[in-house]
């Protein structure tokens, strides 16, 4: 049996964190024909597995031998962990960040029947065949040194983990204010058109110099916001963009395609 102290649970994490945005990776890759950094962070982990393993080995290690219970509590457990996850997103930022909607069997889009079934095999598979490499490589490190090692080493890890979480999570909010601030724009440059279209319409008298004065002002707004979000600088929204290809934003929905759309035309898709 794994050692299952905090020490050794916050290892596991880390393990399988990287281990799934591996699985991520390989499995985008496949399907679009080109490296695709999938993930929430900018580094090469994904919480999500991490936290999914941890649960797995504190409730169902004691069950491991039987199979029938092992997928079974694997297919709930992982189900409930990406719902909740999807819903967490969706709440946080605004955003469903994958949607099984189109998948018999789905809940809300955020789960689904084959995907659940996945899961539990992958979970039978993991805690069967991968799980005591993990655990022999965890027993190494986390005994190397007399434990200095891998204390240093998860310390490091973990500082970088925060600090990539605090910065997707302040470009993703950015993001947002950004979107926000296109569709304000987009509002007054149509409500600029039909006041235009509205004058020309009615009397042959010169359109209203407050319109005619804003239009262009409103426009290099816009061109500045997606100057913003296009720059090489701002790449993490642009990972993220191309990450989450079928991400759609719930409040301003519009803003989110157009960005996506400038995004396309730069690099030509």
């Amino acid at each position: 049996m794994s050692d299952l102290s905090v020490y050794h649970l916050l290892w596991y994490f880390a393990v399988y964190s990287f281990l799934g945005w591996c699985l991520e990776v390989c499995f985008c890759s496949i399907n679009t024909g080109k490296f695709v950094n999938r993930g929430f962070l900018n580094g090469p982990l994904c919480p999500i597995y991490g936290f999914g393993m941890v649960a797995v080995l504190l409730v169902l290690t004691p069950v491991a031998d039987n199979l029938v219970v092992l997928f079974l509590g694997g297919m709930v457990l992982a189900s409930l962990l990406e719902l909740l996850g999807g819903w967490a997103l969706k709440k946080l930022f605004h955003a469903s960040w994958w949607d099984y909607s189109d998948q018999p069997f789905n809940l809300g889009g955020y789960i689904c029947l084959k995907f659940s079934l996945a899961w539990g095999l992958c979970i039978v598979a993991v805690m069967r065949v991968i799980h005591p490499a993990v655990a022999a490589f965890v027993h190494m490190v986390t005994t190397a040194g007399g434990g200095y090692v891998g204390g240093g080493l998860i310390v490091i890890l973990g500082v970088c983990f925060v600090c990539d979480l605090a910065v997707t999570v302040n470009t993703v909010t950015k993001l947002d204010r950004d979107l926000g601030a296109i569709d304000d724009v987009a509002k007054l440059l149509h409500a600029g058109s039909d006041a235009i279209s509205e004058t020309l319409g009615t009397t042959a008298l010169a359109v209203d110099e407050n319109v005619d004065e804003s239009m262009p002002a409103l426009r290099a707004r816009l061109d500045l916001l997606r100057a913003e979000i296009v720059d090489e600088r701002h790449f993490i929204a642009m990972r993220l963009l191309r990450a989450f290809p079928d991400m759609k934003h719930l409040r301003h929905a519009e803003a989110f395609e157009q960005a996506k759309a400038w995004l396309a035309e730069k690099h030509g898709q």
